[in-house]
């Protein structure tokens, strides 16, 4: 994590030292750099300068909405993947045609809603949803931009909780099927069918997978250019890994130049890549208990803050905001205050020797953390905080617990 890192024994980012964020808040917390979120994004840019792409920033990985300006205000399109991320991106001044809706359960209100604001592209998963859509955009009266998502059956290698492109999955359309629908395009007079799109998975760390997958939807497009079926976009998806990843962002641009024609509209979708390695959790030490054979330590975060190491098994580096040189070598397990055993996030031979009051911070918390949190044990959702140079401001408030249950009904 470039800009999280210690100077005199103390965690800081960017010039803020994270202990003086953490005594001025109650914690749990999130805290991103916003020199990481914008030199992210223009390096995963800069690496396709050579192509006509259209960056959309995964909005599952990360919707907070001063997140989504800066992304925005570096040229970021979006993809979203319900009617709430669509009009959280519009919000975040992202104009409806560089967002594409993805998704494989939209509902027709959801439809209707990315149709009747000119959305860039729908990306359909099933013959019955193109149907659908066909219809309401004949409702609606705009002719709206789809694609067919297929699934192009490659194992990502990754966890099988975020693999989606194998048959299996609930995800895309055969290629078979895609190519039959394509040759009866013209049956669909409310749409433009001229668009592929694929995600095979999130976290890949091998070239190998995108290319068994770039390989099987370029014999598609081949395949329906001998039928004169004309596609005039091609969405890529995400899924490009952080950790331990064997291969380049120029890779990854070569790759697509080698399979695509280029002058077709590229459409790529980063999340995690973009987001993860900006931000942390900050979580206080509630207690330290001692068992025959282990140690716990039990932090302020719960895995309804931070749900990956439950749901995905991830392992995030967990560190001390203020540096420790001794370690314990008991087992040691930091653990969560949930009424789940799931709620555990590492698990360690040897830890640093810590001291209840103290804080530690979850790294590459910046995806899939605070937009996974939930209310589970009628917790709050948690403060968000950017550091942006030397000073540091709330980008989301705490939920207090009149907030918590104002949708509530009370019948007495």
């Amino acid at each position: 994590m470039t800009y999280f890192s210690y100077s005199n024994n103390l965690l800081k980012s960017e010039g803020v030292e994270i202990q003086k964020i953490a005594e001025d808040r109650s914690t749990p917390f999130y805290c991103y750099s916003k020199k990481a979120i914008t030199e992210n994004y223009n390096n995963f840019s800069n690496s396709f300068k050579n192509i006509d792409v259209k960056i959309c920033f995964s909005l599952k990985s990360n919707s907070n909405l001063s997140i989504l300006k800066i992304l925005s205000n570096l040229g970021a399109g979006a993809d979203v993947v319900s009617e709430g991320e669509l009009k959280k991106a519009l919000k975040a001044n992202i104009e409806a045609n560089n967002i594409v809706f993805s998704g494989v359960g939209k509902t027709e209100e959801e439809i209707s809603f990315a149709i009747k604001n000119h959305c860039l592209q729908i990306n359909v998963e099933s013959l019955s949803e193109l149907n659908r859509v066909n219809t309401i955009a004949g409702n609606v009266g705009n002719k709206q931009k789809v694609a067919l998502r297929i699934n192009p059956d490659v194992d990502p290698n990754t966890h099988g909780k975020i693999t989606t492109g194998k048959s299996e999955n609930k995800f895309g359309i055969s290629v078979k099927d895609a190519f039959d629908i394509f040759k009866n395009s013209d049956e669909y007079k409310n749409i433009i069918l001229d668009g592929i799109a694929f995600h095979i998975g999130s976290n890949i760390n091998e070239i190998k997978p995108f290319e068994d997958s770039f390989q099987t939807t370029s014999d598609l497009l081949q395949n329906l250019s001998d039928i004169n079926v004309p596609i005039e976009t091609i969405d890529v998806g995400g899924g490009v890994g952080i950790e331990n990843v064997n291969f380049s962002y120029a890779d990854y641009s070569n790759l697509i130049s080698k399979y695509f024609d280029t002058s077709k509209q590229i459409i790529i979708e980063p999340g995690r890549s973009i987001s993860a390695n900006t931000g942390i959790l900050v979580s206080k030490i509630l207690y330290i208990k001692k068992t025959e054979d282990r140690k716990f330590i039990i932090i302020d975060a719960g895995m309804n803050d931070w749900m990956r190491a439950a749901l995905y098994d991830a392992q995030h580096e967990i560190v001390p905001i203020e540096k420790k040189q001794s370690k314990n070598s008991v087992e040691t397990i930091i653990v969560g205050p949930i009424c789940e055993t799931t709620d555990q996030f590492i698990t360690s031979k040897e830890y640093f020797e810590v001291q209840e009051g103290e804080y530690l911070a979850i790294l590459n918390a910046g995806a899939y953390g605070s937009s996974m949190s939930s209310n589970y044990n009628v917790r709050p959702l948690l403060e968000e905080v950017m550091i942006d140079g030397n000073n540091y401001y709330k980008i989301r408030n705490r939920q207090n617990f009149e907030d918590l249950i104002s949708n509530e009904i009370d019948i007495n």
